[in-house]
């Protein structure tokens, strides 16, 4: 099938590429885990401003 182990691997990383595996991680779960911790301090602080 294949003649050399180079064109094996080329075949595989084509696949995968074309399966998806190589793309980027979203960023959106380490976004959504900011914006959530932000917004539990800022709860925080304006609890405890409020009962000053």
């Amino acid at each position: 099938m294949f003649s050399t182990s180079d064109e094996y691997e080329a075949a595989l990383i084509k696949q995968r590429r074309a399966e998806g595996r190589y793309r980027k991680p979203s960023r959106w779960p380490m976004v959504a885990f900011w914006v959530f911790a932000l917004a539990m301090a800022s709860a925080v602080l304006f609890d405890m401003i409020a009962t000053l």
